[in-house]
């Protein structure tokens, strides 16, 4: 099932590449990633589109929110 997972990330290098080797180190496929900013300097608007069960996309929310 596809899912769309949004979330508020530092505005700070690395921060990105943190959230893809999430996906990587999973082997979860990433199908589409969205990064914009917010009215807050200090952070960005992470949406990401991806596919999996629901088993999947909890475990990817949980690593995400840590």
């Amino acid at each position: 099932m596809r899912r769309i997972i949004s979330v508020l990330l530092e505005n700070e290098p690395g921060a990105l590449s943190r959230v893809v080797g999430l996906f990587s180190q999973r082997n979860y496929n990433i199908e589409t990633l969205t990064v914009a900013p917010t009215e807050d300097e200090t952070l960005s608007r992470l949406t990401v589109t991806t596919t999996g069960s629901d088993k999947v996309i909890e475990q990817i929310t949980k690593q995400l929110n840590k």
